[in-house]
């Protein structure tokens, strides 16, 4: 792939730093899928209480819905990069 030739031209050095940069990355974003995800069941329960706006519920399940893929992307990153280290 285009990438593995990009990484023959680098030096150990620099894989090493932009691989750690990569898991700080995924570590930061999983935690904001997290906090996404509670922000969407929040406002989701805050839309069910309020029936007169169902905005704010749809709003509250987008916002659970890209968090946990938030996550799953992460988790997912996390495996290749270790299946490869």
């Amino acid at each position: 792939s285009i990438f593995k030739l990009k990484m023959k031209n680098i030096s150990e050095d620099e894989k090493t730093r932009r691989i750690n940069h990569f898991r700080r990355v995924i570590f930061y974003r999983s935690i904001f899928g997290w906090i996404f995800s509670l922000v969407g069941v929040v406002l989701f329960t805050v839309g069910l209480n309020n029936l007169n706006n169902p905005l704010v519920s749809i709003n509250g399940f987008l916002f659970f819905g890209y968090g946990l893929f938030m996550v799953w992307q992460t988790k997912r990153a996390k495996e290749k990069l270790d299946s490869n280290s």
